[in-house]
């Protein structure tokens, strides 16, 4: 027998009433500050007084599945703790067994389970991240156990348990959340395979779209700042073209530069001929780590909305290593593919090659491969001789790369300095 008092806290705390404890066999313990809890392979013990709640049973002793009257279904509820466990018994759904804490199941749990067609899993919300994470693990401990049978049912957001739910919703509520469970839940945005396919639309005509992210690779001094600069000056200026193609699209530059002197960016700007000085904001040496407080530099190029982004050099804007693959990925993933999502520009990312002879671009780029498969071109500036470059386009998602073409870096007689292409003659 329960206490007047305990029936009490049941009844005002957990909406358990006495017909519900007495199906359970709850009882007090001899000194009834305790109630006993029976489990199928022992007894648990939960103080309800006065001061910190406390839990109590034999150690080392797997207590099993806790249930109460069980009625034959195909399927069955999976819930945390006792009175989750009562409450939804209460509510009428009598195939319910409650797991003591999200701690998964023994093997002796899961094939009790197994006798189920569907398993619905209902585990708390809890706003502390280190609970939240242990939950978390509960369920891809569950799930991994019982299979595509599992099922799992996300409360609402205000509640933190079942019991809290029956305080607020219906078993109406709970019925459409099991409909919605058994229709399966859809996490992403599917494409619409209908929709007319849209038009590429090219930054630099061929070469680079909008949106993309360019991985622009060289020997040190062959010229991949020149490279990057001019067409920055030119998407300032609103030039119709660069070295030899098109410029479709003209607008805003966010320049980072991590890497070139400051006088030296001084006259190369003015060597190329920038006018349009609002259009280039240039970033130098700011310390800028796409891998700490990436959030600070989103806010830059969010607020300023550039057209082009240009990252000067790689090695230089992180703090990983550049041969861990998954390093490499996580630094593409978390940063660089978002800064195109949030933006919509085009990113050119400017980076090193090994010291190795491969004719590869891909085995040149210095580090993990991963760095030359996260973008969606590649361009390679490869010396020729001095002031002269071969400029390969080696990766491309949109169209067939592997177009090479020369390119100077003249100085011209008013002081200024051009990128072309060269002829080639035979």
């Amino acid at each position: 027998m329960l206490t007047e008092a305990q029936q009490n806290w049941f009844k005002f705390n957990k909406g358990i009433n006495v017909e519900t404890l007495e199906a359970f066999g709850v009882h007090s313990d001899n000194d009834y500050e305790w109630v006993v809890l029976p489990y199928p392979n022992g007894d648990k013990k939960r103080y309800i007084g006065p001061g910190k709640r406390q839990f109590a049973s034999e150690k080392g002793l797997h207590l099993g599945l806790y249930h109460g009257p069980m009625e034959t279904d195909s399927y069955c509820f999976l819930v945390e703790g006792e009175t989750d466990t009562m409450r939804l018994w209460q509510e009428g759904i009598r195939s319910v067994y409650g797991i003591p804490g999200a701690y998964g199941l023994a093997d002796s749990d899961v094939e009790t389970l197994k006798n189920y067609q569907t398993i619905y899993v209902v585990l708390d919300n809890d706003a502390d991240y280190n609970t939240e994470a242990k939950i978390e693990r509960a369920w891809s401990n569950i799930r991994s156990k019982l299979g595509p049978d599992a099922k799992r049912i996300v409360l609402p957001e205000d509640v933190k348990d079942i019991v809290e739910f029956f305080e607020s919703y219906s078993m109406d509520t709970f019925k459409e959340l099991v409909k919605e469970c058994k229709q399966g839940k859809y996490h992403y945005d599917a494409l619409d395979l209908l929709a007319t396919p849209p038009e590429y639309k090219w930054l630099v005509d061929g070469i680079i779209a909008q949106g993309d992210t360019t991985l622009l690779v060289g020997e040190p001094n062959v010229g991949k700042s020149w490279v990057s600069l001019s067409l920055a000056v030119a998407m300032a200026n609103g030039e119709n073209e660069w070295i030899k193609w098109p410029l479709n699209h003209h607008g805003k530059v966010l320049y980072v530069d991590e890497e070139n002197p400051h006088d030296v960016v001084y006259h190369r700007l003015h060597q190329l001929g920038l006018k349009n000085y609002d259009n280039l904001r240039y970033l130098h040496r700011q310390g800028v780590r796409l891998d700490r407080r990436f959030d600070k530099f989103l806010d830059e190029a969010v607020s300023y909305q550039p057209s082009l982004i240009v990252l000067d050099s790689l090695t230089r804007l992180h703090t990983q290593d550049e041969n861990n693959a998954g390093a490499m990925a996580g630094l593409f993933n978390d940063s660089i593919n978002v800064l195109t999502k949030e933006t919509g520009a085009a990113i050119i990312v400017l980076h090193h090659t090994n010291k190795g002879e491969a004719s590869s671009s891909y085995t040149r780029t210095r580090g993990s491969s991963d760095i030359g498969a996260a973008v969606d071109c590649g361009l390679e500036a490869r010396a020729e001789a001095p002031g002269r470059f071969r400029l390969i386009h080696f990766k491309s998602r949109r169209k067939q790369a592997g177009n090479v073409t020369q390119v100077e870096i003249r100085d011209t007689p008013d002081g200024n300095v051009v990128l072309e292409p060269v002829k080639v003659t035979f």
